[in-house]
């Protein structure tokens, strides 16, 4: 395919998947995402060999609808879902408009899903922050993402000129209230532990799940995005 009509694609497929819902959307080659950084220490993950490119598809999660992030269990959150059936019908558009076959990808990496924060950097959506969030010009790290991968080959985008840390005073690290970020670096282990609390902190549903019994939503920390002056609406 002629490199103009794979550019051609990728504008129509980011136009797109925005007119579906999403609030970002950006195209990474499948060769891109085994060279990433995270995609390098974990070998376990096997993709189909027809896998040409991903798609990767952005929801803001604003602060003024934190439901969008309360985690449901197996039914995982509503912006979850919303990324879920925008990612059907972009398929379904791909397959009519281009004969392009698309499979939504498992959000968990042992699931046969990619690390979404490397595919939304090598997708040029944004860079990620010394909070260990993925930050995004135009929607700071409020936002959340899922993933298609297609059969064709469309040129990406490529990872952007944006470093939103360098000249920040780090509110993030200074709000956290496990002290993840006390020796200078990010410790997943501190995070964990506010999570696991978080969790011991749920809340039931007034909706039932699947075999109608008790939901407990759980909603996890945020501060460290909160916080986050890029894109802050005032």
């Amino acid at each position: 395919m002629p490199s103009n009509k794979k550019q051609h694609i990728a504008k129509d497929i980011i136009k797109k998947a925005k007119e579906l819902g999403a609030s970002l959307a950006g195209i990474v080659t499948v060769a891109s995402i085994r060279n990433s950084p995270s995609h390098q220490a974990y070998r376990e993950i096997q993709w189909p060999s027809v896998a040409n490119s991903i798609v990767v598809l952005a929801l803001m999660h604003e602060h003024t609808d934190p439901r969008l992030d309360w985690w449901g269990g197996k039914q995982g959150t509503p912006g979850n879902s919303i990324l879920i059936n925008i990612g059907k019908d972009l398929a379904r558009w791909l397959a009519q408009e281009y004969g392009i076959t698309a499979s939504d990808l498992a959000y968990q990496v042992d699931e046969g899903g990619i690390f979404l924060k490397d595919a939304a950097v090598l997708a040029g959506l944004g860079a990620i922050g010394k909070n260990n969030l993925l930050i995004t010009p135009d929607f700071g790290p409020r936002i959340r993402f899922r993933a298609l991968m297609i059969d064709a080959y469309v040129e990406p985008a490529g990872p952007i000129d944006f470093a939103p840390c360098e000249t920040c005073d780090m509110p993030c690290m200074r709000a956290c209230p496990q002290g993840a970020f006390q020796s200078g670096f990010y410790d997943r282990s501190l995070c964990n532990e506010q999570m696991e609390q978080d969790k011991e902190n749920g809340l039931l549903s007034q909706k039932a799940d699947s075999v109608n019994s008790a939901r407990i939503l759980i909603k996890y920390c945020r501060i460290c995005e909160f916080v986050c002056p890029v894109a802050m609406k005032e």
